[in-house]
């Protein structure tokens, strides 16, 4: 899924496949564990959705490391395995599903992250490049004595349609469509537009009206946090409890879609697991 997210070939040669698998199972498998990485490697096609190319599928059910040094065969996900993967959203609730049913036991948000699947602990999903995170370097320990140092960065930000932003923000008059909040600053109102299915990746969500909500910045936080969700009904509940907080304030001009909705639900469900 990685090699999917990433735009790499699905298939992938015994070679780095061994490289990469095998460290990977001498760190999150099942202690005294004793698979190696051809047992997956050849095993996987039995679930149908993997395959193998250059050694007899006649071949003898356990085989040896050995054999795959000698002739270098390729596996990975099938064609159609590899296009349905291609969608954020499947791909989203295949991550969650493998990790509800077989990784219960690791670090999940560890091993997601060594593994390139890194980004669905928030809904807008890794920084742009160059971008801080929330934590700041910390400087010599003592009392500060001058302004703040600075230093130069090169960033890379998505670009974001202000249009389409002050359009959900005009249409709800800037009420926050969890808690009906309207804020003013410097006499005017204040609201922000959040989006549903992350625009960072690996969400690669669209800059459009059917995937934004006018927030509060109490809630966007707490919605880009995955605290807070909308459920089938249209009701406002917390990630954790599921305590209601409300419906969902709607305006017959803002259409939300559905399918995001799902993908920010699955995506909290995907952090309730990694964070237990």
């Amino acid at each position: 899924m990685s090699r999917i997210a990433t735009g790499k070939p699905r298939m992938a040669p015994w070679s780095c496949f061994r490289a990469e698998v095998g460290p990977l199972l001498v760190e999150f498998g099942l202690s005294g564990s004793k698979v190696t990485p051809e047992d997956p490697f050849w095993h996987l096609r039995e679930s149908g959705l993997w395959e193998v190319h250059g050694v007899q599928s006649d071949s003898t059910p356990t085989v040896q490391a050995g054999a795959f040094d000698e002739v270098q065969p390729v596996a990975g996900l099938t064609h159609a395995a590899a296009e349905l993967l291609q969608n954020p959203l499947t791909r989203l609730e295949a991550v969650a599903r493998l990790c509800s049913t077989y990784l219960r036991g690791v670090d999940q948000r560890a091993l997601l992250s060594r593994v390139g699947l890194a980004g669905y602990a928030t809904a807008d999903g890794l920084l742009d490049d160059g971008e801080e995170g929330p934590t700041q370097e910390v400087a010599d320990e003592g009392r500060a004595t001058g302004p703040t140092a600075r230093r130069d960065a090169t960033s890379s930000r998505l670009i974001r349609d202000a249009a389409v932003a002050k359009r959900v923000k005009e249409l709800h008059g800037h009420a926050c469509q969890v808690c009906g909040t309207r804020l003013q600053y410097k006499h005017r109102p204040y609201s922000e537009a959040a989006h549903i299915r992350g625009l960072g990746s690996p969400h690669d969500g669209p800059d459009e009206l059917q995937n934004l909500l006018c927030l509060c910045p109490n809630h966007h936080v707490l919605f880009d946090g995955l605290e807070i969700y909308i459920d089938v009904e249209g009701i406002v509940r917390r990630t954790h409890g599921g305590d209601a907080l409300g419906q969902l304030r709607r305006h017959v001009g803002h259409q939300v879609d559905e399918t995001y909705l799902r993908y920010h639900r699955t995506l909290c469900g995907l952090n309730g697991l990694t964070t237990e």
